[in-house]
């Protein structure tokens, strides 16, 4: 205790014991644990009440941890020393270095945090300017609060530490004491998730936005996927096809467009559509670019966009465009697949109209018959609508066979159809 308060406290002198005394009985008790150290302090208290209880279990924290650095001594320093600094930061960073290995060779008692204190004390560090300085400990107004509200979920966390000029960390804390999240809500919808909600196929929205009824939100094509086709080794006969067709003059059957087989993939929808449309959408002249470097025609390029083979750098569908397509093409939709939910969401946030394009959804009406039939597999026990039934029983494990199956019409009540996996 000698280097705490020596022989007095406060003005208190020890009367009974010494403080090495002091620090021996409460090393010993702290030997034999928190009852030991209890023992200790009730024997120095009976001898020395003047104490606090406080204050020796405080010192026996310092005597079980004791500090391995030496006491702090203010630092003196001459006219030599700081001229060796002076030269040292002159010269640049290596002069840094060796004017910190001099005056440390000078001075044992020292650390390197001191002479760069000192250096900024001399104005020998040049502070980097800041038009706008972090706000780092500042507290938050309510117009910060309010800023922060508006930009959260639309930008990023950097862009709005930025914006507000706080760190990340700050924006994040206070978003969580605001009971918001830092996370984007990016605008649009997924392809797999509106393929599932109006019950078409996994390639059918991949088709429609190939034939621009519906618009995504960035259509580039990534140089990955171009890449991926070229080592692929498919591209040389695509460019052959693509010559072959310039050279040989068509006829009248081959320039007739393929309308039944759109039909087949919900996009024959394209032969009713105006051209203005067509000619609208932005994809097209991205895409054309495409086919121009790679040597293969648009319709080309499309083809491999609807297989996936070239992939889109964002393929989420705009509510824009998606909202448009439902006001124009709505009868496209039939809702007798949907739940109430997702047809009050049509009707009321989409703008759904039942009766635009109402021939063209008659010649689809064929092709969608298959999907009235809903069939339950007898191994896994999944009910699946339409012909994905037999692409599931390919792949379902223990399937003795495809016909082994209940069939169960459209018309039937809603209690007794099951749901569609």
């Amino acid at each position: 205790m000698t280097d705490r308060w020596g022989n007095t406290t406060d003005g208190y002198s020890f009367r009974f014991f010494s403080p090495e005394q002091v620090d021996q009985i409460l090393c010993d008790g702290a030997k034999r644990g928190r009852a030991g150290s209890h023992a200790a302090i009730e024997r120095i208290l009976k001898h020395e009440p003047e104490l606090e209880r406080a204050e020796l279990w405080q010192r026996i924290r310092r005597l079980k941890t004791p500090s391995c650095w030496p006491n702090y001594r203010r630092s003196v320093w001459g006219a030599e020393d700081e001229k060796t600094l002076r030269e040292g930061y002159e010269i640049g960073w290596r002069g840094k270095r060796q004017a910190v290995r001099e005056l440390l060779k000078r001075h044992p008692d020292w650390r390197p945090h001191v002479i760069w204190r000192r250096a900024a004390k001399l104005g020998l560090v040049r502070m980097a300017t800041k038009r706008h300085p972090e706000r780092f400990r500042h507290p938050w107004s309510e117009d910060d609060d309010r800023a922060l509200l508006n930009l959260a979920g639309y930008k990023k966390l950097r862009m709005i530490a930025k914006l507000l000029h706080r760190s990340e960390r700050g924006v994040r804390y206070r978003l969580a004491v605001l009971g918001k999240s830092s996370r984007v809500h990016v605008d649009g919808y997924a392809r797999r998730a509106l393929a599932e909600e109006l019950h078409w196929g996994r390639k059918t929205i991949q088709r429609l936005i190939v034939k621009g009824l519906l618009e995504v939100r960035d259509p580039r094509i990534t140089p990955k996927s171009i890449q991926a086709l070229r080592k692929s080794g498919r591209l040389a006969s695509l460019q052959l096809n693509n010559e072959e067709k310039k050279g040989t003059p068509r006829t009248g059957a081959e320039q007739e467009p393929t309308s039944q087989r759109d039909a087949k993939n919900l996009t024959s929808v394209s032969n009713g559509a105006s051209k203005n449309s067509l000619k609208s959408s932005r994809a097209k002249g991205v895409w054309t670019e495409v086919a121009r470097a790679l040597n293969v025609s648009l319709e080309t390029v499309e083809k491999l966009i609807a297989k996936r083979t070239l992939t889109l750098y964002d393929p989420r569908v705009t509510e824009k465009s998606f909202r448009n397509f439902c006001r124009r093409y709505g009868s496209l939709i039939n809702l007798e697949f949907l739940d109430g939910e997702t047809r009050d969401w049509l009707r009321s946030s989409m703008d759904l109209d039942r009766n635009a394009e109402e021939d063209a959804a008659a010649r689809l009406k064929l092709f969608r018959k298959h999907a009235l039939a809903v069939r339950r597999c007898t191994d896994c026990g999944r009910a699946i609508r339409g012909n994905a039934f037999f692409r599931h029983a390919k792949g379902c494990k223990g399937v003795k066979s495809p016909g082994s199956k209940t069939t169960f019409s459209v018309g039937q009540s809603k209690n007794n159809r099951p749901q569609v996996g």
